[in-house]
């Protein structure tokens, strides 16, 4: 009787490196876009018009930002809904930074720096429910100007300055 073969083995480290890569891939695969814009120098978080056409209006359970820039990436403000409670989110009203809605903890938001790159993240589901989309992501930050107020640039997800979390200052604001 011939005894079967053996696979050949795999690098413990190899394989839980390779699960982790999936995983994320599949988990960002799942995020859309955010919005993020400008309303007198705050920056403020929306869904997109298309993402709203495609999917209805999601509702918000929490939002996060962190600072990128640094590693490990720190949670620099954000708020979480309290008792069941959700706001729905939507392309003509956005949540402006540092704002907190009634029925969220949360604490007061540090000033935003110029230079670093903040990421954030709207924790909120379509109506949907066959929609695997379970959040909403974008990144930005702050350039100095010469006068006035530092002004936004977001960094547009399919680009290297997203992949570096480097702040691209050429990029216009939005």
């Amino acid at each position: 009787m011939k005894s079967a073969q053996r696979p050949a083995s795999i690098n413990p480290t190899l394989f839980i490196l390779l699960a982790l890569s999936s995983m994320n891939g599949y988990a960002r695969s799942r995020m859309a876009d955010a919005e993020v814009t400008s309303i007198n120098g705050v920056p403020c978080f929306s869904i997109s018009k298309q993402e709203e056409r495609r999917n209805g209006q999601p509702f918000l359970g929490a939002l996060s930002v962190s600072d990128v820039t640094v590693k490990p990436t720190t949670e620099i403000w954000g708020f979480l809904m309290t008792d069941g409670k959700k706001i729905p989110l939507s392309s003509t009203n956005c949540i402006t930074y540092g704002n907190i809605p009634a029925h969220a903890d949360a604490v007061p938001a540090p000033e935003l720096k110029t230079g670093r790159v903040y990421e954030v993240f709207l924790n909120g589901r379509p109506a949907d429910p066959a929609d695997p989309t379970y959040g909403y992501v974008a990144k930005f930050c702050l350039v100095q100007q010469v006068s006035a107020k530092p002004r936004l640039v977001v960094i547009k997800s399919d680009t290297q300055a997203w992949m570096d979390d480097t702040c691209p200052a050429r990029n216009s604001s939005r």
